[in-house]
């Protein structure tokens, strides 16, 4: 059998080619439909940095991170009350000098380590850590917990992480 150049064995009936052909095209719809999302942009979740408490109250979720930050060997002090002003805590601040990060939210959400360094209005980038431009052999690594972590900005925040933060 012959169907517009198509070859189609004799065996083969009408109700199974246009099963199978029903059956690739829904394939190749599903693939297309995966590429496509696949190519869509990530949402990050950012509502983290228009978090403002007033207090801390039993309704909110706090977990702590400690965040220890190293440039070119000299330790650097996150300042005590980053991230709070008179009537509001943000939702990640210290209350101390100790490096210990606070995540307060009335829900859950994301908080990433560039989350803190934008609520503390220090820069953290590939070429910039704080008030140091990265050198042409440095680089910016994070561990947490003393594994290495591939994109430090992007790191999720969770309870009792011990992270260091060192341009060297």
């Amino acid at each position: 059998m012959n169907y517009d150049g198509v070859t189609i064995p004799a065996t083969m009936e009408r109700g199974t080619l246009i099963f199978v052909s029903l059956s690739l095209g829904m394939a190749l719809i599903l693939v297309g439909a995966n590429l496509w999302n696949s190519s869509q942009p990530i949402e990050e979740d950012d509502r983290i940095l228009e978090v403002c408490l007033q207090d801390h109250t039993q309704d909110m979720l706090h977990y702590h991170a400690t965040l220890s930050i190293v440039i070119r060997g000299e330790n650097r002090v996150i300042p005590t009350d980053t991230g709070v002003m008179p009537g509001c805590m943000r939702g990640i601040h210290t209350h101390d000098d100790t490096g210990k990060l606070h995540i307060e939210t009335p829900e859950v959400m994301e908080a990433r380590l560039e989350h803190f360094f934008q609520i503390w209005e220090q820069p953290l980038t590939s070429t910039q850590l704080l008030d140091v431009t990265v050198g042409g052999e440095e680089t910016i690594s994070l561990t947490v917990n003393g594994e290495l972590v591939d994109n430090p900005r992007n790191h999720i925040l969770s309870d009792g992480q011990e992270l260091v933060l060192t341009l060297s």
